[in-house]
């Protein structure tokens, strides 16, 4: 009988050292991993606003680029008369190109549009973008003032899509050349 009472008091004692955690040792580390884990989702969601910001710049700057460059092609090689709009307020500019003819860009429902040789209006500009400002500053188109002729196109381009609506306003002048007179040798 003394043997079985001494197994039944050192199986008691085993039990109280193998006792499990406190309440404040299991809060503790939990209110740690807590604090961490909102910190990484919220440097996750920033991070993820600001690739879509990015890639709302992004569609911005690849179709502001494309529909300026493409233009100022056409105005380098044209023949820019009597449209005098030193004030921007000129919505359209019509060129004579020497191999396309009359070309013609407008502005439409945000979109930009480039009429050639007396065809329909096509849009140049992406649908991913959406023009808001579209005006031509044009100098030294009349016969006689002895200027080259510049034309200075004002944007201002936003996206159409995603929470946040990004604007960027753009402006670049090009100078029409007189290939004839230019390149002439006498």
């Amino acid at each position: 009988m003394k043997n079985f009472q001494f197994s039944i008091f050192n199986f008691q004692k085993k039990n109280k050292k193998e006792s499990g955690f406190t309440i404040v040792e299991v809060l503790v580390p939990s209110v740690i991993f807590s604090i961490i884990a909102m910190a990484v989702s919220s440097i996750f969601v920033e991070t993820l606003s600001l690739q879509r910001r990015a890639s709302a710049s992004q569609k911005i700057q690849d179709n502001a680029i494309f529909v300026l460059e493409s233009m100022s092609r056409d105005i380098r090689v044209s023949v820019v008369a009597d449209q005098e709009s030193p004030g921007c307020t000129a919505n359209t500019l019509s060129i004579i190109h020497p191999v396309k003819g009359d070309v013609v860009f407008r502005m439409t429902g945000g979109a930009i549009e480039k009429s050639q040789g007396g065809g329909p209006f096509v849009a140049i500009s992406g649908s991913d973008v959406r023009f808001s400002r579209f005006n031509f500053c044009i100098t030294g188109s009349l016969p006689n003032d002895n200027k080259t002729p510049r034309v200075a196109v004002l944007t201002t381009v936003e996206n159409v899509s995603g929470r946040e609506v990004l604007e960027v306003n753009l402006q670049t002048t090009v100078s029409s050349r007189d290939e004839i007179n230019e390149f002439s040798f006498p």
